[in-house]
């Protein structure tokens, strides 16, 4: 089949619900499912040459988005990684482990992404509390607490659209043109959630090893939804390709983890039958397959291959470590650069944010000045402070030199020490005209307190 490639910008939080339910501990998701992208091809359905090719007949696949780092693909943790029990940092493939006794307790890793290179990635979440409005006397609605974890802004997706060479080329135009540019995606997209751009570009790794051996390694890229014989949904691993049997299964090697959800369709405001699914990152060891079986799977297995269902690895490299090994290093996603402001009122309202900033910055840094040195300042009386107020804003650009002078004559004499820390002469504060303004209007109420 033939492959785009999609690029994924947050512009916004997005809250990705494992479930539709509406109540209790709801999980997230650490993918885009590719229902999401489908949906949005879908919305010019009647548009297209063909809408039954492109939707039901399986000829396009709309892929998962997974985080890029650095311009590389990631992989949902393995779960054939295994640790000792307290030693993190020493990996080994369970699959490849002979002597069992050595450890003393394995634990699986379940958490986060690699990319093909070993690199550690972790997903981060925020977290916003939020109350219901009532409208009724137009203020937060008495226990109609919730809250939303979502995937912070900036962070950058990569997802792929499969599509048959059968498929008109005004048809795969018309899937980029709906894809690309910007889009609303996940929960709460009416609110402050769920803008991105979504763009072409970026290319696909190739991190398998096709040759035919007596034991084959498969990685479970995406979600599968094997059926039996009869059509009825199962985790037996025979049914991923016709032939296989449980002699074939190396289940003492394979791990996987599984769950079920109904899926919500929108359109039709109803759930669907609940979807019994093996998920992502799980590992299959089969044995004495022939190279035709290998290229069925590689074409996708199961159900549901439209949303990206079925995706599966043969012998991917990043699980062919026999020895024990450690991650590169761990990371986060970064932030994806932002274009440069052109807007007249955007330009505003950035320097508007950055003079906030610089402003909270400040009154930080003076309330720890003056919890810090408040007794040290106990005599000075607010007239003095007011005379030093004035010097600021009369904005001499020696403005030092004249709160010095004022300070050190007279009756107003202040004691070296007290000169030196409002002045930083040692020079390691760098206190600014700025600073030396604020704290002399807020000393006066502090020494007001006491």
């Amino acid at each position: 089949m033939n492959e785009l490639v999609f690029q994924v910008v947050f512009q916004s939080d997005i809250v990705l619900p494992a479930t539709s339910n509406t109540e209790g501990n709801i999980g997230q998701l650490d993918f885009i499912p590719g229902s999401n992208f489908l949906g949005m091809a879908a919305r010019e359905y009647d548009k297209y040459d063909d809408s039954f090719n492109v939707f039901h007949s399986g000829k396009v696949r709309f892929g998962d988005a997974t985080l890029l780092i650095d311009e590389k693909e990631t992989y949902k943790m393995p779960l054939s990684f295994f640790h000792d029990k307290l030693i993190e940092d020493v990996l080994v493939n369970h699959h490849h482990v002979k002597n069992f006794s050595k450890y003393k307790q394995l634990k699986q890793k379940r958490n986060g992404y690699i990319t093909k290179d070993l690199d550690e990635v972790e997903v981060k979440y925020n977290y916003a509390q939020k109350s219901a409005y009532d409208k009724q006397s137009r203020k937060s609605k008495e226990s109609a607490m919730f809250g939303y974890s979502s995937i912070p802004e900036g962070t950058i997706w990569q997802f792929t659209v499969n599509y048959d060479n059968t498929l008109s080329s005004s048809d795969v135009e018309k899937i980029q043109n709906t894809l690309i540019g910007q889009k609303r995606l996940g929960k709460s997209r009416s609110a402050q959630y769920g803008k991105v751009n979504i763009s072409l570009q970026g290319s696909v790794e190739n991190v398998e090893e096709t040759s035919i051996q007596q034991e084959v390694i498969l990685y479970a890229k995406s979600r599968l939804s094997l059926v039996d014989s009869e059509g009825n949904a199962t985790y037996d691993l025979k049914y991923l390709t016709e032939g296989l049997t449980d002699k074939n299964i190396v289940w003492d090697k394979s791990q996987l983890r599984t769950s079920s959800y109904a899926r919500y369709d929108g359109t039709r405001r109803a759930t669907d039958y609940e979807r019994v699914i093996i998920n992502s990152g799980s590992v299959m060891v089969l044995r004495d397959v022939t190279e035709k079986q290998l290229k069925k799977i590689q074409s996708g297995v199961g159900l549901y291959l439209v949303e990206g269902f079925g995706k599966i690895l043969v012998n991917p490299s990043f699980l062919s470590k026999k020895e024990e090994f450690s991650f590169k290093e761990k990371t986060t996603p970064k932030e994806a650069a932002k274009l440069p402001l052109e807007d007249n009122l955007a330009l505003f309202l950035d320097k508007k944010d950055k003079d906030n900033k610089e402003q909270l910055a400040l009154a930080d840094k003076v309330a720890k000045f003056m919890t810090v040195n408040k007794s040290i300042y106990k005599n000075i009386n607010n007239a003095q402070w007011g005379k030093i107020r004035s010097i600021c804003n009369s904005r001499n650009p020696d403005f030092k030199a004249e709160i010095k002078e004022y300070i050190s004559s007279g009756k107003v004499s202040w004691d070296s020490g007290q000169i030196m820390l409002l002045l930083d002469e040692n020079g390691n504060k760098n206190h600014s005209l700025e600073f030396i303004k604020l704290l002399s209007m807020n000393m006066p109420k502090e020494n007001a307190d006491d």
